[in-house]
């Protein structure tokens, strides 16, 4: 007796029913939860994964599921960014806030800049007025 399994094909390909020529297993045992995938890589990318495989300390196959897994993150841009990244962006944004605050500043002095130069046009400034000798 032969099972039926639903394998993928791809991102936005349809799900095709493959036989299996597993045997149930006697006495409802738990079914297997890994698949087995067949791949053929050349030479140097054999040796390219047996190399970081025991660089990080892993099995060939679990070195295999993590890149996938990170790449697909990666991809996904759902990733959490290094310490230098994050130090260069607050230092950015640090840098946007003080060209604001600058900015504002200028601001008010060009503002009082003209606001004074009007007052002396109109003779309002309080420089020009004459005195009548009494201190206020």
């Amino acid at each position: 007796m032969t099972e039926s399994t639903v394998v993928s094909q791809g991102v936005g390909s349809s799900p095709r029913k493959v036989a299996s020529s597993k045997k149930p297993e006697k006495g409802g045992g738990r079914a297997k939860k890994t698949e087995r995938h067949n791949m053929r890589l050349y030479p140097a990318d054999s040796q390219f994964l047996v190399y970081w495989a025991d660089q990080y300390g892993m099995d060939q196959t679990e070195f295999l599921i993590t890149a996938m897994r990170h790449f697909v993150k990666w991809k996904n841009q759902d990733y959490d960014l290094p310490t230098a990244e994050i130090q260069r962006l607050n230092q950015m944004v640090d840098a946007v806030e003080n060209l604001v605050v600058s900015t504002n500043h200028l601001e008010k002095s060009v503002v009082n800049g003209f606001d004074a130069m009007l007052g002396i046009i109109r003779g309002d400034n309080y420089l020009i007025e004459e005195e009548d000798g009494e201190l206020s």
